[in-house]
């Protein structure tokens, strides 16, 4: 397969043009199917016409099947998606950009998706798919398992594959609520990754945020003091990484008031820290979950985030050194390469 991918890289570079269209249509499909051509058209910001001629070419090498409610993949589009992706991403490079990545920034693994999830959600939900197989296959019987919130979060949780048969497995939050929907809150998402593993969880009713003697009487609790030194101890700690401007407005913070006078602006966010960057944490907001030092200690932390407008707060966080697994996708690692500057 490398072979293969090189020669066609070297020799008809036009192809893989044509290969990224095909695996998007089949990808789009199989994530949506019964989808209708004039929707698929709309996700993929295709012609009709294209996604017409490419549904024939897709049909008549029997990978697709259509009736009146829409197109489905048949079994051996199913069996060949995986391998197209395999393809692409070799033939696109990403292996060798996670091997850059990963290296320029003292990673255990890098994994990069294809596409950007700032164009299509599509890339969000692969990017969900590719950590959940992640959680699925890492994760041992009796290990703690600690998850944020936020969108690319909530996508994970949506696309853990569904493990059959009970695992030793606990999830936890380990981050308060933000006060946002309560779909990208990290008690929701816990749950909802626990239910597809199979495994056990604990839910943490305590608002991120909160000060003074409220916090303190929270804390005082013991089912919550319970809580948050589970998810001190996490064998796994799987988080997001947040744009400072968006994170500030989402928990309703003062930018200026927030920022003034630090001398650095931020440029990434995670846990309550905003970080510049180098990695160093410009300032920090009270946040219930493991402090930076704790995050340190621990022995797997994994990051996901994705799209190239998130390159700049991807760096800023990993330079901070607490990270040790990225997941990420084509147009935030191209991104982060050419910050990068070699």
């Amino acid at each position: 397969m490398a072979e293969m991918a090189d020669l066609l890289a070297k020799l008809a570079p036009e192809i893989i043009v044509l290969l990224e269209r095909r695996y998007n249509i089949l990808r789009a499909v199989s994530f949506s199917q019964p989808i209708g051509r004039r929707l698929l058209a709309e996700q993929l910001a295709m012609g009709e016409r294209v996604v017409r001629a490419e549904l024939d070419f897709l049909k008549n090498q029997q990978l697709l099947v259509s009736d009146s409610s829409g197109v489905y993949l048949t079994q051996e589009g199913e069996l060949l998606l995986p391998q197209l992706a395999d393809l692409l991403h070799r033939v696109q490079g990403l292996s060798m950009l996670e091997h850059y990545i990963g290296c320029k920034m003292g990673l255990k693994r890098v994994v990069i998706v294809p596409g950007d999830a700032d164009r299509d959600r599509i890339t969000l939900r692969e990017l969900g798919k590719a950590v959940g197989r992640f959680l699925r296959d890492t994760a041992r019987d009796g290990w703690i398992i600690a998850v944020t919130g936020g969108t690319t979060m909530a996508e994970v949780a949506r696309n853990v594959p569904l493990v059959h048969g009970k695992k030793q497995l606990l999830v936890v939050p380990a981050r308060g609520g933000l006060g946002e929907d309560v779909e990208i809150q990290a008690n929701t998402i816990a749950a909802a990754i626990a239910r597809r593993l199979g495994a056990s969880y604990r839910l943490l009713h305590v608002p991120d945020g909160i000060l003074g003697g409220a916090l303190e009487g929270l804390l005082a609790d013991h089912k919550v003091q319970e809580v948050i030194n589970l998810s001190k101890r996490a064998n796994l700690l799987l988080h997001g990484i947040g744009i400072p401007q968006v994170m500030a407005k989402r928990r309703d913070l003062d930018w200026h008031e927030l920022f003034a006078g630090k001398g650095k602006p931020p440029a990434g966010e995670a846990f309550g820290c905003f970080f510049a960057a180098d990695g160093s944490v410009v300032t920090a907001t009270p946040t219930v979950g493991p402090t930076l030092e704790e995050l340190s200690r621990l022995e797997l932390v994994a990051a996901v985030a994705g799209g190239s407008s998130k390159a700049e707060a991807i760096l800023a966080v990993l330079k901070n050194g607490f990270v040790h697994v990225l997941f990420t996708d084509q147009g935030a690692a191209e991104r982060i390469k050419e910050i990068l500057g070699d």
